[in-house]
């Protein structure tokens, strides 16, 4: 796979985010966040939010620069999603989560811990998902995936110049999922990144332990989602995965 980075530019220094101006505006800071980002700070994980990478429903994903000058990618879940609701199918089931109920905030809690454990357990079995590196509230940290400080662009803006090459090393980490008792369950073109060691997968807070009630649904679904995004791609030559009975 083609090394390829973001077409976002870097932001002027002086409209780097800092405590003083970190954005209540985008809907995702509240005191929750400030404690949890403060508590970031006092461990070195943070020392600026520098520039937003990735905006959705759900979560906004930043650049943040760490005490040692490296970076990290800093997830804050939204409180006040309307997404929250269909998280509901990914949760219930999920025996880590049984005794989550009720309000939205207790549930945006639980998936920002879920997404931590799910990427935990997939970067130890050697699939290439971003390295969890803390969680708090409704904050994530985790491995930041760029070069020079620019992060990796999604397969949905690049496109694949090795369809049958890539398909396979992404289809080898669904199946390494699986084997590990876990299915990501909304696997697309959108959140997979380009980097210059293979692609990888990303937004792993819906996976759902094998046991899941609907694990063998979405498990077929991510596979032909993907066949069906590479199959457009001149020379890409695979079988369309078949739905087990």
């Amino acid at each position: 796979m083609a090394l390829r980075q973001s077409k976002k530019k870097r932001p002027r220094r002086e409209d780097k985010i800092d405590k003083e101006h970190w954005g209540l505006e985008e809907g995702v800071f509240d005191r929750n966040s400030l404690i949890a980002l403060d508590r970031f700070r006092g461990k070195g994980i943070v020392r600026t939010l520098d520039y937003c990478i990735a905006e959705g429903k759900e979560a906004n994903v930043y650049r943040a620069t760490k005490e040692d000058r490296t970076f990290a990618a800093i997830k804050i879940y939204r409180l006040r999603s309307p997404s929250f609701v269909h998280m509901n199918q990914y949760i219930e089931g999920d025996r880590r989560f049984s005794k989550i109920k009720g309000n939205s905030q207790a549930l945006i809690f639980a998936w920002c811990q879920k997404e931590y454990r799910n990427l935990e357990l997939m970067h130890d079995a050697g699939i290439r998902v971003p390295d969890p590196i803390a969680f708090k509230a409704n904050i994530l940290a985790m491995e930041f995936l760029g070069e020079e400080g620019v992060p990796f662009s999604r397969l949905v803006e690049l496109g694949s110049e090795e369809p049958n090459k890539d398909y396979s090393l992404i289809m080898s980490d669904v199946r390494k999922m699986k084997e590990i008792g876990l299915v990501h369950g909304d696997l697309s073109e959108f959140n997979i990144l380009v980097t210059d060691k293979g692609p990888y997968i990303i937004d792993c807070g819906q996976a759902v332990l094998a046991t899941h009630p609907r694990a063998e649904e979405f498990y077929w679904r991510d596979q032909h989602n993907l066949w069906k995004y590479f199959k457009k791609f001149a020379g890409f030559d695979m079988p369309e995965p078949l739905k087990e009975e």
